[in-house]
């Protein structure tokens, strides 16, 4: 959403998990599914969901911002060993729907409360992270765009390893290690690039707390890249560091390398509490993203939610806002040397400010669980996007 603009987004959807079917003993197949329907009071801008989508909705009604379909199949191999495949299909960087492979992974259980687990998973550091697709699973007709949207990596080709335990009546702590490689490709703004994010390490850990009616969750997770970026951003470094010679002006240097992804950390965390107790449902989280890399800006974001369920009608109220730091631009004397030298740098302080994020929204919506499987949503967003 460009900056300084105010808009209205509205979203219908049905979502709906699809009734599972066991053959034997050890086979298990089940599913879920979004229908949803968007459309936006401006045709000056998109409105995505989040990194993985190229595009967004304007003022037409458009099925791909939430649409999607996933299935699942569970083998039972013996008590202790398991294997999990999920495919899911929705609007993806290259403007498909290619079914996707979100998980693929070999489970072992040896005792009760340990898991390990190996091969394609969901990285389980971020709010709903094995849950971010299943529409039915939370309250929203979307998880809130300004905290989930500037997430770039969703799954993991690794290892974690999970260890729950009670402490006391419904009570219990839950902790995980995971540790893996990225393999996603995710757009870069609106820019038509694309970051290629495969073979870049990962880690990240989680504690949390489950009551009753209280849930808490503490996150770590980091990333350390691996690939650069893409023509035009790599021929903007390259031009960059062809005038930091000529001139002898390191600044130019310096502001080529500040581009660069490969070999960038990130690190994110986050800490979330959820108070689930009758009729009404309550959620807050906050988060922080610090980034060495000064052509992606480190950010905060958090979101609260409160919803009130009367029997099978739930309305909720939504508000989230995310507001990232401001990269350098060095651009040295470069506007004075002529048409040449002043495209470069325009192209470099453009390229800079399409990565900032300072956008606020706020939201109503009512959830019907017309059958114990399926349910409708509608919701409305003002959305207000700022310099």
């Amino acid at each position: 959403m460009p900056r300084g603009m105010k808009a209205w987004v509205i979203l219908a959807a049905l979502a709906l998990r699809l009734t599972a079917q066991e053959t034997g003993e050890r086979w298990r197949f089940s599913g879920f599914g979004t229908l949803g329907l968007a459309s936006s009071s401006t045709d000056l801008a998109d409105y995505a969901r989040d990194r993985s989508q190229p595009r967004g909705t304007s003022r037409n009604l458009d099925p791909r911002l939430d649409s999607r379909l996933g299935v699942q199949g569970n083998l039972t191999l013996t008590d202790a060993f398991s294997l999990v495949g999920q495919v899911v299909s929705k609007y993806r960087y290259d403007h498909t729907f290619t079914p996707d492979l979100s998980w693929g992974f070999l489970s072992y259980a040896p005792i009760s409360g340990l898991q390990a687990r190996i091969g394609r998973l969901g990285w389980d550091v971020f709010q709903l992270a094995d849950t971010r697709n299943v529409g039915y699973s939370y309250l929203w007709a979307r998880p809130p765009v300004d905290f989930y949207g500037p997430l770039m990596a969703s799954n993991l080709d690794g290892v974690d390893v999970a260890w729950t335990s009670s402490v006391g009546g419904n009570r219990n702590v839950r902790f995980k290690l995971s540790a893996g490689r990225a393999s996603e490709k995710v757009p870069l703004g609106d820019s038509g690039l694309n970051m290629d994010l495969s073979g870049g390490k990962l880690f990240g850990a989680m504690a949390e707390f489950q009551g009753q009616a209280i849930n808490l969750r503490a996150t770590y997770a980091q990333m350390r890249t691996a690939k650069n970026f893409p023509s035009p951003i790599s021929d903007i470094r390259e031009g960059l560091n062809a005038f930091a010679l000529l001139l002898g002006d390191p600044g130019l240097a310096r502001q080529a390398e500040a581009m660069a992804f490969k070999d960038h950390l990130f690190r994110y965390s986050s800490l979330g509490l959820s108070w689930n107790e009758g009729p009404l449902q309550v959620e807050a989280v906050a988060a922080k993203l610090h980034s060495d890399s000064g052509m992606i800006p480190g950010f905060k974001s958090g979101y609260l939610s409160i919803g009130y369920r009367k029997g099978t009608v739930a309305p909720y109220f939504l508000a989230s806002r995310v507001v990232s730091g401001q990269p350098d631009s060095y651009v040295g004397a470069l506007p004075e040397l002529g048409p040449e030298a002043a495209a470069l740098a325009n192209a470099v302080t453009m390229t800079l400010t399409r990565m900032r994020s300072n956008q606020t929204t706020l939201a109503l919506g009512l959830r019907w669980d017309f059958h114990p499987k399926a349910a409708f949503k509608a919701q409305v967003d003002r959305v207000s996007a700022l310099p």
